[in-house]
Order: structure tokens, then sequence, then C-alpha cells
């Protein structure tokens, strides 16, 4: 039986803060009677959350361990983007904000916006190149 690495637990105690940070913006809104849905980003961090506790905690816990040095490596590329992502789901990086959606004919805020779609992309590759590079660091040594 392998230990549990010990990077895991941290990477799921980020993935938890950055979950609940979101139930509670979307809770507020919702209170508003105003639509409500998860992010991109956030639905990626769910995904990673699932990869995490499963190549990282009960898969070493079972005696196979390969997958999980590359598994942390891709969870936490995808949280330090995470941030980013947010910022892009906002359209902080752009001074029109997210305002231009609502000035279009029948305008609301979309589940995605240009600026996220590219963070996702970025953060998205990243992860697979340091998960990639991982998994073959591990099946050198």
């Amino acid at each position: 039986m392998q230990p549990v690495p010990s990077l895991a637990p941290a990477l799921v105690a980020l993935h938890f803060v950055a979950f609940g940070w979101r139930i509670n913006r979307e809770i507020s809104v919702g209170d508003q009677l105003r639509r409500t849905w998860i992010p991109l980003p956030d639905c990626l961090n769910l995904l990673s959350l699932v990869a995490v506790v499963t190549f990282c905690v009960v898969a070493p816990l079972c005696g196979y361990a390969r997958a999980t040095n590359a598994t942390l490596s891709a969870g936490y590329a995808l949280i330090a983007f995470h941030p980013i992502s947010e910022a892009a789901h906002y359209r902080l990086f752009s001074g029109a904000g997210r305002s231009v959606y609502l000035q279009k004919p029948g305008g609301d805020w979309p589940w995605i916006t240009d600026q996220e779609i590219v963070s996702v992309l970025a953060s998205a590759i990243f992860a697979s190149i340091a998960g990639g590079a991982a998994w073959h660091a591990s099946s050198i040594g």
C-alpha cells in the first residue's frame, strides 16, 4: 500500500475553497432572482478535485500510484490559473467590463466570456504539459 502523497490534501483544500467561494457567489446571485450557473473554470476545478481524490488518495491506497505525480502537477497548474480565469470570467482585464454583453439586443451575461476562453485554454494547455512532464518523469525513474 502506497501512502497518500503529502501535497494531495493541500490541493483538495484549495479546490474546496475555490468551489466554496463560487457556491457562495451563486447563492447571493440566486437570492436576487438572477440566473445562476457554474462557470467553466469551476467545472475544471471540480474535475480536477475528482481526479486528485481518485488518483492521489484512492489509487495509492490500492497500490497503484503511477498517475499520482501527473495528477498533482496538472491539479496544481489548474488551481494556479484559477484566479486568472475567474478574473477573465468577470472581464476584469477589459476597460469595458461585463457591461458590453448587456448592451446587445436581448443581452445577458454569457456562460463564458471571450477572455475566459483564452485563459481556460491556457490553463488546460499548461496543466496538460505539467501533467505530461510529470507522467514522463515518473516512467523514467
